[in-house]
């Protein structure tokens, strides 16, 4: 149980921290970008949509120029059909956000645990 305790801040930490950015450039640049190997690199999580309005959301494995895919473990999409990318990125906002609430939350629960022996010792 204390475990998963510990472990529900490090959850709300990856949730809170990271928001979803478009790459707010025409197909055709876009695509022109994505086959330059300059948008995203192996690990960066993506959500791309085909021009046949498929959306497609995973960890990228890996860009391959020369067939002209973006790979992920079980994806396979063809560059010149992406006709729009969001980036997983860190938002700065939210992680301070994140660590204030911690802190107070924490500074509450202290207060919480500590209050019953203040009030029974007199003070």
């Amino acid at each position: 149980m204390k475990a998963c305790l510990l472990m529900l801040p490090v959850l709300i930490g990856i949730v809170g921290c990271t928001t979803l950015t478009p790459v707010d450039v025409p197909a055709d640049e876009l695509q022109r970008q994505l086959s330059a190997g300059q948008l995203f690199e192996p690990g960066d999580r993506v959500r791309l949509v085909t021009a046949d309005e498929v959306v497609h959301t995973f960890r990228v494995t890996e860009v391959d120029l020369e067939q002209g895919l973006v790979l992920g473990r079980n994806a396979r999409v063809p560059i010149d059909e992406i006709v729009a990318v969001e980036t997983r990125d860190i938002s700065a906002g939210r992680t301070g956000l994140l660590a204030g609430g911690i802190g107070v939350g924490v500074a509450v629960l202290i207060a919480i645990a500590i209050a019953p022996a203040i009030i029974l010792s007199g003070g």
